[in-house]
Protein backbone atom coordinates (compact mmCIF):
# COMPACT_ATOMS: atom_id res chain seq x y z
CA UNK A 1 0.00 0.00 0.00
CA UNK A 2 1.38 3.32 -0.67
CA UNK A 3 2.22 5.96 1.70
CA UNK A 4 0.39 9.45 1.70
CA UNK A 5 3.68 10.61 2.74
CA UNK A 6 6.55 9.18 0.52
CA UNK A 7 9.89 10.42 2.03
CA UNK A 8 13.07 9.49 0.54
CA UNK A 9 16.45 10.96 2.88
CA UNK A 10 20.16 10.57 1.91
CA UNK A 11 22.50 9.84 4.69
CA UNK A 12 23.57 13.69 6.27
CA UNK A 13 26.10 14.33 8.45
CA UNK A 14 25.72 14.89 12.29
CA UNK A 15 24.76 18.59 12.62
CA UNK A 16 26.25 20.85 15.04
CA UNK A 17 23.38 22.45 16.92
CA UNK A 18 20.95 23.00 13.31
CA UNK A 19 18.57 24.91 12.89
CA UNK A 20 15.46 24.44 10.58
CA UNK A 21 14.19 27.11 8.46
CA UNK A 22 10.96 26.07 6.34
CA UNK A 23 8.81 28.41 4.41
CA UNK A 24 6.30 26.73 1.78
CA UNK A 25 4.81 29.18 -0.95
CA UNK A 26 2.34 31.78 0.13
CA UNK A 27 1.36 35.06 -0.59
CA UNK A 28 3.83 37.10 -3.30
CA UNK A 29 5.97 33.70 -3.04
CA UNK A 30 7.57 35.50 -0.09
CA UNK A 31 8.66 32.28 1.82
CA UNK A 32 9.36 30.35 -1.40
CA UNK A 33 11.78 33.21 -2.21
CA UNK A 34 13.69 33.08 1.05
CA UNK A 35 13.71 29.34 0.79
CA UNK A 36 15.23 29.48 -2.15
CA UNK A 37 17.70 32.11 -1.92
CA UNK A 38 19.02 30.73 1.12
CA UNK A 39 19.42 27.06 -0.92
CA UNK A 40 21.23 29.32 -3.85
CA UNK A 41 23.80 31.75 -1.72
CA UNK A 42 24.58 28.70 0.55
CA UNK A 43 24.90 26.27 -1.85
CA UNK A 44 23.33 24.23 0.28
CA UNK A 45 23.37 20.26 -0.12
CA UNK A 46 20.38 17.90 -0.85
CA UNK A 47 19.20 15.86 1.94
CA UNK A 48 16.03 14.65 0.70
CA UNK A 49 12.58 14.79 -0.84
CA UNK A 50 9.26 13.76 -0.36
CA UNK A 51 5.97 13.28 -2.44
CA UNK A 52 2.78 13.15 -1.48
CA UNK A 53 -1.07 13.29 -1.86
CA UNK A 54 -2.02 16.09 0.28
CA UNK A 55 -0.13 18.11 -2.28
CA UNK A 56 -1.73 19.25 -5.30
CA UNK A 57 -2.76 16.75 -8.47
CA UNK A 58 -0.40 18.40 -10.80
CA UNK A 59 2.69 17.55 -13.20
CA UNK A 60 5.09 20.18 -13.29
CA UNK A 61 6.74 20.86 -16.38
CA UNK A 62 10.54 22.20 -16.58
CA UNK A 63 12.46 24.62 -19.11
CA UNK A 64 14.63 21.56 -20.19
CA UNK A 65 11.38 19.62 -21.21
CA UNK A 66 11.00 16.98 -18.04
CA UNK A 67 8.13 16.47 -15.87
CA UNK A 68 7.74 15.85 -12.37
CA UNK A 69 5.24 15.45 -9.20
CA UNK A 70 4.68 18.32 -7.05
CA UNK A 71 7.23 17.33 -3.94
CA UNK A 72 8.69 18.81 -0.85
CA UNK A 73 12.26 19.16 -0.86
CA UNK A 74 14.96 19.00 2.33
CA UNK A 75 18.19 20.52 2.05
CA UNK A 76 21.48 20.81 4.61
CA UNK A 77 24.39 23.35 5.36
CA UNK A 78 27.13 23.04 7.31
CA UNK A 79 28.31 26.21 9.11
CA UNK A 80 32.12 26.17 8.99
CA UNK A 81 32.17 29.19 11.37
CA UNK A 82 30.73 29.17 15.11
CA UNK A 83 27.23 29.47 14.78
CA UNK A 84 24.80 26.52 13.97
CA UNK A 85 24.27 23.95 10.60
CA UNK A 86 20.59 24.71 8.95
CA UNK A 87 18.41 22.69 7.56
CA UNK A 88 16.15 23.94 4.81
CA UNK A 89 12.59 23.01 4.05
CA UNK A 90 11.01 24.26 1.57
CA UNK A 91 8.56 22.68 -2.16
CA UNK A 92 6.39 23.77 -4.35
CA UNK A 93 3.06 23.75 -2.79
CA UNK A 94 1.20 23.83 0.15
CA UNK A 95 -0.83 20.78 0.84
CA UNK A 96 -4.67 21.54 -0.23
CA UNK A 97 -6.15 19.89 2.84
CA UNK A 98 -6.47 20.73 6.58
CA UNK A 99 -5.55 17.17 7.58
CA UNK A 100 -2.47 17.21 4.73
CA UNK A 101 -1.20 20.47 6.28
CA UNK A 102 -1.31 18.39 9.94
CA UNK A 103 -0.16 15.76 8.46
CA UNK A 104 3.20 17.48 6.52
CA UNK A 105 3.75 19.70 9.03
CA UNK A 106 4.26 16.44 11.69
CA UNK A 107 6.87 15.26 9.55
CA UNK A 108 8.70 17.63 9.20
CA UNK A 109 9.18 18.74 12.97
CA UNK A 110 9.76 14.74 13.27
CA UNK A 111 12.62 15.38 10.72
CA UNK A 112 14.01 18.09 12.88
CA UNK A 113 13.96 16.00 16.05
CA UNK A 114 15.20 13.24 14.52
CA UNK A 115 18.33 15.76 13.31
CA UNK A 116 18.73 17.24 16.52
CA UNK A 117 17.07 20.32 15.95
CA UNK A 118 15.56 22.73 18.89
CA UNK A 119 15.06 25.23 17.17
CA UNK A 120 12.22 25.79 14.19
CA UNK A 121 11.74 28.95 12.26
CA UNK A 122 9.25 29.04 9.54
CA UNK A 123 8.60 32.17 7.21
CA UNK A 124 6.02 34.10 5.70
CA UNK A 125 3.83 36.85 4.01
CA UNK A 126 2.57 39.22 6.54
CA UNK A 127 -0.38 40.52 3.77
CA UNK A 128 -1.79 44.46 4.70
CA UNK A 129 -3.64 44.89 1.22
CA UNK A 130 -1.31 47.71 0.76
CA UNK A 131 2.12 48.94 -0.45
CA UNK A 132 4.61 50.34 2.10
CA UNK A 133 7.16 52.38 1.35
CA UNK A 134 9.26 51.20 4.30
CA UNK A 135 7.74 47.49 4.89
CA UNK A 136 8.73 45.81 8.25
CA UNK A 137 9.19 42.32 9.67
CA UNK A 138 6.29 40.50 12.19
CA UNK A 139 7.17 37.81 14.11
CA UNK A 140 5.78 35.49 16.94
CA UNK A 141 7.57 32.50 18.93
CA UNK A 142 6.87 30.15 21.35
CA UNK A 143 8.33 31.79 24.18
CA UNK A 144 9.09 34.84 25.82
CA UNK A 145 12.38 34.65 26.02
CA UNK A 146 12.43 34.46 22.02
CA UNK A 147 10.08 37.15 21.46
CA UNK A 148 12.46 39.34 23.23
CA UNK A 149 15.31 38.31 21.03
CA UNK A 150 12.78 39.13 18.17
CA UNK A 151 12.30 42.52 18.97
CA UNK A 152 15.83 42.94 19.67
CA UNK A 153 16.31 42.43 16.33
CA UNK A 154 14.01 45.06 15.45
CA UNK A 155 11.01 42.78 14.81
CA UNK A 156 7.49 43.82 15.44
CA UNK A 157 5.74 41.16 17.42
CA UNK A 158 2.49 39.88 15.84
CA UNK A 159 -0.17 39.91 19.30
CA UNK A 160 -3.04 38.65 17.72
CA UNK A 161 -4.38 36.86 15.03
CA UNK A 162 -3.61 33.56 13.35
CA UNK A 163 -0.64 31.72 10.80
CA UNK A 164 -2.29 29.65 8.38
CA UNK A 165 -1.45 25.84 6.71
CA UNK A 166 2.13 24.81 7.14
CA UNK A 167 3.76 28.09 7.81
CA UNK A 168 1.89 28.38 11.00
CA UNK A 169 1.50 24.74 11.74
CA UNK A 170 5.29 23.65 11.82
CA UNK A 171 6.09 25.98 14.89
CA UNK A 172 3.10 25.35 16.85
CA UNK A 173 3.56 21.45 16.35
CA UNK A 174 7.15 22.44 16.87
CA UNK A 175 6.21 24.21 20.32
CA UNK A 176 4.08 21.02 21.37
CA UNK A 177 7.24 19.04 20.81
CA UNK A 178 9.03 21.39 23.49
CA UNK A 179 11.27 22.49 20.95
CA UNK A 180 11.67 26.23 20.01
CA UNK A 181 9.80 27.70 17.51
CA UNK A 182 9.66 30.93 15.52
CA UNK A 183 7.80 32.23 13.30
CA UNK A 184 8.74 35.22 10.74
CA UNK A 185 6.84 37.72 8.08
CA UNK A 186 7.65 40.29 5.48
CA UNK A 187 5.02 43.03 4.88
CA UNK A 188 3.75 42.78 1.75
CA UNK A 189 0.30 43.92 0.00
CA UNK A 190 -0.17 40.61 -1.60
CA UNK A 191 -0.56 41.55 -5.11
CA UNK A 192 2.52 40.32 -6.82
CA UNK A 193 5.72 38.81 -6.06
CA UNK A 194 7.28 40.45 -3.20
CA UNK A 195 11.43 40.12 -3.48
CA UNK A 196 11.69 43.37 -0.83
CA UNK A 197 9.14 41.34 1.71
CA UNK A 198 11.45 38.13 1.19
CA UNK A 199 14.53 40.44 1.52
CA UNK A 200 13.93 42.08 4.53
CA UNK A 201 13.15 38.50 6.42
CA UNK A 202 16.82 37.75 5.42
CA UNK A 203 18.32 40.41 6.72
CA UNK A 204 16.51 39.53 10.12
CA UNK A 205 17.69 35.80 10.18
CA UNK A 206 21.61 36.85 8.72
CA UNK A 207 21.96 38.92 12.38
CA UNK A 208 19.99 36.27 14.02
CA UNK A 209 22.01 33.08 12.74
CA UNK A 210 25.20 34.97 11.87
CA UNK A 211 25.01 34.15 8.05
CA UNK A 212 26.54 35.37 5.21
CA UNK A 213 23.70 35.72 2.28
CA UNK A 214 24.07 37.37 -0.96
CA UNK A 215 21.14 39.93 -1.78
CA UNK A 216 22.41 41.22 -5.16
CA UNK A 217 19.64 39.52 -7.06
CA UNK A 218 17.23 40.47 -4.83
CA UNK A 219 17.95 43.85 -4.18
CA UNK A 220 17.73 44.15 -8.12
CA UNK A 221 14.62 42.60 -8.18
CA UNK A 222 13.16 44.94 -5.62
CA UNK A 223 14.53 48.43 -7.40
CA UNK A 224 12.57 47.20 -10.58
CA UNK A 225 9.37 46.83 -8.90
CA UNK A 226 9.71 50.13 -6.84
CA UNK A 227 10.60 51.69 -10.27
CA UNK A 228 7.72 50.21 -11.77
CA UNK A 229 5.04 51.27 -8.79
CA UNK A 230 6.37 54.50 -9.24
CA UNK A 231 5.81 54.80 -12.74
CA UNK A 232 2.25 53.37 -12.22
CA UNK A 233 1.51 55.70 -9.53
CA UNK A 234 -0.01 52.55 -7.79
CA UNK A 235 2.65 53.26 -4.87
CA UNK A 236 0.52 56.69 -3.43
CA UNK A 237 -2.90 54.55 -3.81
CA UNK A 238 -4.78 52.89 -0.96
CA UNK A 239 -7.61 51.80 -3.12
CA UNK A 240 -7.65 48.04 -2.26
CA UNK A 241 -7.88 49.34 1.52
CA UNK A 242 -5.74 47.81 4.67
CA UNK A 243 -7.20 44.01 5.69
CA UNK A 244 -4.38 42.35 7.56
CA UNK A 245 -3.79 38.40 6.92
CA UNK A 246 -0.77 36.52 7.65
CA UNK A 247 0.11 33.36 5.64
Amino acid sequence: MRERIDLHLNEAPTLKTPVLIAGLPDSGRVAKIVLDQLVKTLKATPLGYLYSDYLPPRLLLKPDGTADLMKHEIFYWINKDSGPDLVLYTGDAQPILPEGAFRLSEAVVKLAEKLGVETVVTVGAFITGKIAEHPQVYGAASELVLVKELEELGVKIIDSGAVTWMNGLIPGLAKVRNLKGLFLSGETSGFMIDPRAAMIILRVLVRKLGLQIDMTELEGQAKEIETALKQSGDKDSDSAGSSEYIG
